[in-house]
């Protein structure tokens, strides 16, 4: 259908024409298109967190709803009564680990709030982990052949 995207669509104005130039060039001298350029720089930029209050009550705010979330479903699981249809819990896992995975980069960004030192050995995880799902893929690819 004309017209209809499958996924949502993100959009952002830069606060300066210096700002637009920068991404412009950035984007153009990476060779990706720009809208993957900007999509792996948002995944695998660091995170910089304001530390505000309500910053990082939103942190422990989704924590604790994963918490309690995943204690419901391990009730669940015990009693033999898992009740999220396939697309659900499909949905819930993506969530959670996109949670998960911006809670650890999101500490990690502030290690230097601890005196520690950022994980460098694990620096490109999130690439590697893309990389295997890739080739994942591949391989289901070719063995279907």
């Amino acid at each position: 259908m004309p017209g209809s995207h499958k996924n949502p669509t993100i959009s952002f104005r830069p606060n300066s024409s210096w700002e637009m130039a920068l991404i412009e060039q950035r984007a153009k001298l990476s060779g990706m298109y720009k809208k993957d350029f900007i999509v792996r720089s948002c995944i695998y930029a660091n995170i910089c967190v304001v530390g505000k209050r309500e910053t990082i009550q939103r942190v422990v705010d989704a924590l604790r709803e994963m918490q309690i979330v995943m204690e419901e479903i391990a009730g669940q699981l015990m009693a033999g009564e898992f009740l999220l249809s396939d697309k659900a819990f499909k949905e819930l896992r993506e969530d959670y680990l996109a949670l998960v995975i911006t809670v650890v980069d999101i500490i990690n960004g502030a290690s230097y709030l601890f005196e520690r030192i950022p994980d460098t050995d694990n620096q490109h995880w999130k690439a590697d982990l893309e990389v295997e799902q890739m080739k994942k893929v591949l391989e289901e690819g070719q063995s279907r052949r």
